[in-house]
């Protein structure tokens, strides 16, 4: 009988540590670098990083990715399991993919019995973490390899996410955004609400008050749950966890089938979108 398939992400998949350490999920945690000092995300507290972020006299970066976590994750594993599932981020949004690629190609020549698949999600932050804790699922009931990357490319294109943005400093920093917006976020103080489906964020309103963009992603949210069914949310943030539950209690007012998840933004995600995030992914079981 084949052993039970391990699953493996990253920490832009915000996943909550008790459901890490249920499903037990391996984590690669991705180093960040704050005032010229290199730290793994996952070793911050989030309050300390908000701080460090909000007083950095530098441009907070991520360090390139690279295949070394994961071949001594994959290596570790390998005395566990045959069967390896890992789900990265899109490839557009980060070296993750490639890193674990790399990574798999080079322990798969010294583990022959090993099958590792590496995966690329269509959507980030709670929407994979979505799409990794249903996987994780499906391997804790004894699912197949192969049965688990069906389960997740079916998963993903049902997939909504939708976020709010307080401001476009830090996407203007790391040079996300062209600096010309700068002098929108300056000027008029919007609230861009965005959605990530298929690898591609895209801004599709531009309120000017935090409610109003907390009221367009409920909007966005009725027009695309169709029925009464199981709902699956992940509400999430990043240090503004006081709007966070706003959204979370408009979700179970309107929609009191809906099973959520509370997810805060990793430092590793914060440093790309600064504090004041707030979101949701959810889909129709």
């Amino acid at each position: 009988m084949a052993s039970k398939v391990a699953i493996v992400t990253d920490t832009t998949a915000c996943i909550p540590a008790e459901l890490v350490r249920k499903y037990q999920i391996e984590v690669i945690p991705i180093e960040i670098v704050i005032d010229g000092k290199a730290s793994y995300d996952s070793a911050l507290d989030l309050n300390e990083f908000y701080k460090l972020l909000k007083e950095s006299s530098q441009t907070p970066k991520t360090v390139g990715s690279v295949p070394g976590p994961y071949i001594e994750a994959f290596s570790r594993l390998s005395a566990k399991t045959d069967q390896i599932l890992c789900v990265t981020e899109p490839v557009r949004f980060s070296g993750m993919f490639n890193a674990a690629q790399l990574a798999a190609m080079q322990v798969l020549e010294k583990h022959k019995n090993l099958c590792i698949k590496v995966i690329p999600c269509e959507t980030a932050a709670a929407g994979l973490g979505l799409v990794v804790l249903e996987a994780a699922r499906h391997a804790e009931s004894g699912k197949s390899l192969d049965n688990l990357v069906n389960v997740i490319n079916t998963l993903m294109p049902k997939i909504y996410l939708y976020a709010t943005l307080d401001t476009f400093e830090y996407l203007i920093k790391g040079g996300r955004i062209p600096k010309i917006a700068a002098l929108a976020d300056s000027v008029l103080q919007i609230k861009p609400v965005f959605t990530l489906r298929n690898r591609d964020a895209q801004t599709i309103a531009l309120p000017r008050t935090a409610e109003k963009a907390l009221q367009n992603i409920m909007d966005l949210m009725t027009e695309h749950v169709k029925g009464k069914g199981k709902l699956r949310v992940a509400v999430m943030h990043a240090d503004a966890l006081e709007r966070a539950h706003r959204l979370e209690q408009n979700i179970k007012e309107k929609f009191p089938q809906a099973e959520i998840l509370f997810m805060e933004f990793t430092p590793v995600m914060g440093v790309h979108t600064g504090p004041g995030v707030v979101g949701v992914a959810f889909y129709e079981v």
